[in-house]
């Protein structure tokens, strides 16, 4: 087997890849680097509503389940950043997006396999290994994870009418739209669509006139 750069290489750098880089970067025995094409780590930006929870346990962060010693877990950031005695004072142990988003960030800025504002423009096989073409540079690696994620979906029927008045949830803390005296609808009964409704009702991005929520749900779910 020929020598090679690296043992991992992940192309993308959101929550499961930065998962897989924060359990690989302890590992000296493995050579592993991680990259993305934005200039840092971002989760879903435009869904970073106010008072808007995480659905899961804290314990569920990048590592905990599987290393509750490393240094990447959600409770060594609460230390590291001065946050531990104000979280478990409150009571709540459920966070909030904009915290887990905060936590993600945090780490990512330690973790030294993980490469931002790197543009993956090919990535091909040869032989018995990876040739990865980052930033126009060819790096090499045993093994690869794909974790670029999902895109998000918009139905056909609304595809020609993309614009300040038909978007999708992810682009709403990005274009915080003043809907002052507008009628308003929103597709889908999620948890997203329910953080949305639950802003538009109260006002924060401006009083509605009307305001409508459609779901294929039969129910709400908590």
């Amino acid at each position: 087997m020929k020598t090679v750069d690296f043992d991992l290489v992940g192309v993308g750098i959101g929550p499961f890849n930065l998962s897989i880089a924060a359990l690989a970067a302890p590992r000296t025995e493995l050579k592993s680097q991680f990259y993305e094409r934005k200039p840092e780590f971002a989760w879903h930006p435009g869904l970073l509503l106010n008072h808007a929870k995480m659905q899961t346990s804290f314990l569920k962060d990048l590592v905990t389940a599987v290393d509750p010693t490393s240094p990447y877990t959600f409770m060594n950031y609460l230390v590291k950043n001065q946050k531990f005695y104000p979280f478990t004072a409150r009571g709540d142990f459920m966070i909030s997006r904009l915290e887990f988003s905060d936590y993600m960030a945090w780490t990512a800025k330690q973790l030294p396999n993980t490469q931002f504002a790197t543009d993956i423009s090919e990535v091909r096989f040869a032989e018995d290994h990876f040739v990865i073409t980052a930033n126009g540079e060819s790096v090499t690696s045993r093994h690869l994870v794909v974790g670029t994620g999902t895109q998000p979906v918009v139905p056909e029927c609304a595809e020609d009418k993309l614009s300040d008045h038909c978007f999708h949830a992810h682009e709403m803390m990005v274009r915080k739209p003043d809907l002052t005296g507008k009628r308003i609808a929103i597709i889908g009964g999620g948890q997203t669509g329910a953080d949305i409704f639950q802003h538009v009702f109260a006002g924060d991005f401006g009083k509605p006139r009307q305001l409508d929520w459609v779901s294929r749900r039969a129910n709400l779910e908590g």
